[in-house]
């Protein structure tokens, strides 16, 4: 009972000041992993070796961790470039801080004025940096938070923000089974593109991954962007109004990873709501579909996915994280 006020009283501040948005800094909501993006794009309750998961749950942060970098590329839709970089350090005593950053390029594009006249070239950016902080107040709790401040560029026009992140983490080393609540991407923008301000992409995710006993397999499913109630669109490709089963299913993303806690690793995913909006109709499209594999040389794993957005649109991302206590013969 101790601990479930404990929590409320955490939490019910965030839930009550943080305000939904989908218009600015959509990219904070790409995947932040080439394992997280094989995995549905959407989980959060993943907490193992994998430091790049620090960026987008500080509550996954652990002593597996400690003083591992992540780095994670893609070329991404329409030929704009994507990056992630994550790094996590012990400080004794249950506490652990991280550092993450992330940014879009989204490349060079013609201005053009009112009449179609192009007038040469402007480019768009969008840039993340921040901190994050974890402490395991329990043997199976964790809370956290992390702060990130936010910049993009378009031409001439720029834009700025705060934001925050901030959860709670239940891991069972027993049962290997995790839950995990996080609240991300809310906070202010203090300078807005044209004077005026517009909500950031505020989200509600909540997680859970079990480890079989039984079979070498973490599953893995994700209930996302539930501050709100219909993230579907109106309408099916058949032209029929979405009902509301399709508008629960959309909240939900799964993922499933052979051999877990093995040096290789095979990894399936799929998101509901990416498959269902862009399916082609009458065609076998594989939209939603992801997967991809992890290996671990040395001091280095290397990680890969592909996602299936469309027939004409498919994404790889590529991960390296290197394990500088490894590498000097510290690791127990």
């Amino acid at each position: 009972m101790k601990k479930s006020t404990f929590l409320y009283f955490l939490l019910s501040p965030i839930i009550l000041f943080a305000q939904e948005g989908q218009n600015v800094y959509p990219f904070l909501n790409i995947p932040v992993s080439a394992r997280q993006a094989a995995l549905g794009g959407d989980a959060v309750s993943i907490r193992d070796f994998d430091v790049s998961f620090a960026g987008v749950n500080p509550g996954l942060m652990n002593l597996e961790q400690d003083q591992m970098i992540s780095l994670n590329f893609a070329s991404y839709l329409a030929d704009s470039k994507y990056g992630t970089i994550s790094f996590v350090k012990d400080l004794g005593e249950a506490h652990l801080i991280s550092f993450n950053a992330r940014y879009m390029d989204y490349g060079r594009m013609p201005r053009t004025d009112e009449s179609a006249t192009i007038d040469g070239e402007f480019g768009a950016m969008d840039a993340s940096v921040g901190l994050g902080y974890a402490y395991q107040f329990d043997e199976n709790w964790t809370i956290a938070g992390g702060t990130n401040f936010i910049s993009s560029k378009i031409d001439n026009y720029t834009s700025m923000a705060v934001v925050g992140t901030a959860g709670v983490t239940y891991h069972n080393q027993k049962s290997k089974e995790t839950l995990a609540l996080v609240f991300r991407n809310f906070g202010y923008q203090f300078k807005p593109f044209n004077g005026v301000r517009e909500n950031v992409a505020f989200r509600v995710d909540l997680g859970y991954t079990k480890i079989l006993d039984e079979f070498p397999v973490a599953l893995t499913i994700t209930a996302h962007d539930l501050q709100k109630l219909n993230i579907s669109q109106d309408f099916n490709n058949n032209g029929q109004e979405v009902n509301f089963g399709r508008k629960l299913a959309d909240h939900f993303s799964v993922g499933a990873e052979l051999f877990p806690e093995q040096n290789f690793n095979i990894r399936f995913g799929y998101n509901v709501k990416r498959g269902n909006e862009l399916a082609v109709l009458d065609q076998r499209s594989f939209a939603g579909l992801s997967a991809g594999f992890g290996i671990k040389i040395s001091s280095f794993r290397f990680d890969y996915s592909h996602v299936r957005y469309h027939n004409s649109s498919n994404v790889n991302m590529f991960g390296l994280t290197l394990d500088l206590i490894e590498v000097g013969g510290n690791r127990r």
